[in-house]
């Protein structure tokens, strides 16, 4: 009895020791509302731009034409950033998330009723610009919400759950149009099912609509004031220079092989189409599970060194897969590689915010969103050339050896990480604030 009773209380003392370590790395408070809100923006425009493509060859629509759709909404995307940077610090984090949400559904239900396709054009270059405001300020909002120790497990979680409902929203977008037609319940339709064309629509406004429920969440958020009430220095904090030249060459290695991962698998290993889609749907959970795994090992590596040890690891998986000749391994050494890529990134996303002063993380989140799309844009257009001129094996081994410079890069960076600047809010004996914030 006394070894059982020993037992026990062992287990209700590592039962306590856990509950103590969540309680300390969980993020508290508002950020769960911002989590929430990010729930339904994900999952309604995960069900918009999965069907949306399918709707448009309904109506005779060809892929030249959705392929100039989708660059305008990269333009978009880029040519917003930095006035989305501004705007966050003119009226803070809270009001430039809502206004880009807003202005994303509205210009997202235009494209599923408007057909023409010179309103499309537009459309897409203005939900471009609208819906990037998300990506220049989810990292400002999670550093925000979050203090130094809970901070990368919030960016973790951000991550792993955009994920996650990604797969949940294509999921909801493959079934809905067909459970509306078979109710025929819509506007008093009960006599006659709806068309298929019809059903898809209903499902992209239906996907608009949840994205809209994101602002009731965002509503109820406090932030700081707006940071142009702090004077605002005109040059870059020295940090954040040198960490854009090393996010742009690890835009390098990210935007390069993943828009060819399927041609890998169907033309060069003679991979079935269908076996591609399910080896793509287990390399999602693989990043999944990657994700939610990295707070352990940059809490155990450190920042610096979980980052340079993700990427040095991205560089052996491509050197892998340059040589693979077997189906089985190259599928197996491609989930490897999608994990621990995607596994560094709430790890350089947690080194930018913590070595950025508070009032430049909007501007530095909207740098970094710049920088890494057009990388991205770079890298996709060399790879496709080199695969043709010099094939998969040579490309990908160029790949590898930009990760290895981009791991580099990072380590040396995350030498200088500075102590979280206090704020005018702060007092230097607490982390509490001493005046309340503002809303924004």
């Amino acid at each position: 009895m006394k070894v059982v009773g020993g037992v026990l209380r062992l287990s209700f003392a590592k039962a306590r020791d856990r509950r103590k370590l969540w309680m300390r790395n969980a993020p508290q408070g508002e950020f769960w509302l911002f989590f929430t809100g990010s729930v339904f923006f994900n999952l309604g425009f995960s069900i918009f731009y999965f069907l949306f493509n399918i709707y448009l060859l309904g109506f005779g629509w060809t892929e030249r034409s959705l392929g100039l759709i989708g660059s305008l909404i990269a333009v978009g995307s880029i040519l917003g950033t930095i006035p989305a940077g501004r705007l966050v610090e003119r009226i803070g984090l809270r009001w430039t998330l809502s206004l880009g949400i807003t202005l994303a559904v509205i210009f997202s239900s235009l494209r599923a009723c408007i057909l023409w396709q010179p309103a499309q054009y537009c459309l897409a270059l203005l939900c471009g610009i609208a819906m990037c405001s998300w990506a220049v300020c989810l990292s400002p909002a999670v550093a925000a919400l979050t203090n130094e120790q809970q901070r990368p497990f919030g960016f973790s979680l951000m991550f792993a759950s955009g994920i996650s409902i990604a797969g949940l929203g294509g999921l909801v977008a493959g079934h809905l149009p067909g459970w509306l037609m078979r109710a025929g319940l819509l506007w008093g339709l009960r006599t006659r099912q709806l068309s298929v064309s019809q059903a898809n629509r209903w499902t992209l406004l239906i996907g608009c609509a949840l994205a809209g429920f994101a602002l009731i969440p965002l509503s109820r958020i406090v932030l700081a004031a707006p940071a142009s009430q702090v004077r605002q220095p005109r040059t870059f904090h020295p940090f954040l220079s040198r960490f854009l030249v090393a996010m742009a060459v690890w835009g390098l290695v990210t935007g390069a092989f993943p828009p060819f991962a399927n041609v890998y698998f169907v033309h060069h290993l003679g991979l079935s189409l269908e076996r591609t889609g399910f080896v793509f749907t287990i390399s999602q959970l693989a990043q999944f599970l990657a994700i939610l795994a990295a707070p352990l090992l940059f809490r155990r590596a450190g920042l610096g060194s979980g980052v340079m040890l993700t990427q040095f690891a991205t560089a052996v998986g491509l050197i892998w897969l340059s040589v693979a000749h077997s189906t089985q391994i190259a599928v197996c050494i491609y989930w490897a590689y999608m994990a621990v890529q995607c596994m560094n990134e709430p790890g350089i996303f947690s080194l930018l915010m913590a070595s950025t002063p508070e009032h430049q993380r909007s501007r530095a989140s909207a740098s970094t969103f710049f920088v890494s799309s057009a990388s991205q844009a770079v890298a996709s257009l060399a790879m496709g050339a080199a695969i043709v001129r010099f094939g998969y094996s040579y490309s990908m081994a160029a790949i590898a050896a930009l990760a290895v410079v981009a791991a580099i890069l990072f380590r040396r960076l995350s030498g200088e990480m500075v102590q979280e600047p206090l704020t005018l809010s702060e007092s230097p004996a607490t982390t509490q604030p001493v005046v309340s914030r503002t809303v924004n």
